[in-house]
């Protein structure tokens, strides 16, 4: 069984058309954030390109512009638009006011969708407010509520209670029954 998250199918549609506006998807740690982009990039009909800015070594505004660079190839090459997905972009040096330098002057260059995550939501609601002030959509997501903990691996109320829906607290086998082969849990 592979879960998708409600937020798999939104996502999807509404990056599956031309899009005024950045999307953002922020939330706590280890809630799915980057499974549901990865899930998104298999279910939507476009190209795709995914980068994360969670590295061991601080990462800059050069960056972002070099994967956005990418995606403009990618768009270029196939003829259409790409949806780019930048992870843990939070991690990244003056990330918003290059995000509103490239997102401003998109209309030059082929079409490219924008998918950004974040965990740490001060450092990204500084960045959001700041420099991109009405050019972004926020997508919440949240710990695992009870009714897809009780679809997902059949937990009652009181289990669930246990523990909280926080997906780190789920044991090895729950992991299996959503097709995870790392410790991220979908």
């Amino acid at each position: 069984m592979n879960y998708q998250r409600p937020l798999v199918s939104s996502l999807s549609a509404v990056l599956s058309r031309p899009s005024p506006v950045i999307h953002v998807m922020v939330g706590p740690r280890q809630v799915g954030k980057t499974t549901i982009a990865r899930q998104i990039q298999e279910s939507i009909d476009i190209p795709t390109l995914y980068a994360t800015a969670d590295s061991p070594v601080p990462l800059d505004s050069g960056w972002i512009e070099t994967q956005w660079r990418r995606a403009v190839s990618d768009a270029t090459a196939s003829g259409s638009p790409v949806l780019l997905v930048l992870d843990e972009l939070q991690k990244v040096r003056g990330w918003s006011e290059t995000l509103k330098l490239l997102w401003d002057n998109r209309h030059a260059g082929p079409e490219i969708r924008l998918l950004i995550l974040g965990s740490s939501a001060l450092m990204m609601q500084e960045g959001l407010t700041e420099s991109l002030a009405g050019r972004f959509f926020l997508h919440r997501c949240t710990h695992w509520g009870y009714a897809e903990c009780r679809e997902t691996f059949d937990w009652n109320l009181q289990q669930w209670l246990y523990l909280a829906g926080i997906r780190e607290l789920l044991p090895s086998w729950h992991r299996k029954a959503t097709g995870s082969t790392t410790s991220r849990i979908p």
